[in-house]
């Protein structure tokens, strides 16, 4: 498996922003609901400490991992 990410913190956005309920992440040009994610398996994705992920196809999805500030998100991409 090979995942992607720049390791940079992005910002949750506020629900008002979009309209909608929840917690949103700004990635790729697309806004992500957090609600969204499903908890990563921690052997799934490796030891670099995934919490979650997103599919969008049978190979290849979005990660995402929380860090200590809770205002903020890694973002990554994985493919198989």
């Amino acid at each position: 498996m090979k995942i992607i990410t720049n390791n940079v913190p992005r910002l949750l956005e506020a629900p008002d922003h979009h309209g909608g309920v929840g917690e949103y992440v700004r990635y790729k040009n697309h806004n992500y609901d957090l609600g969204d994610f499903v908890a990563a398996i921690p052997e799934a994705f490796g030891t670099d400490g995934w919490d979650g992920y997103l599919s969008d196809s049978f190979y290849s999805g979005i990660l995402i991992k929380f860090t200590d500030d809770p205002d903020y998100v890694i973002m990554g991409r994985y493919f198989t």
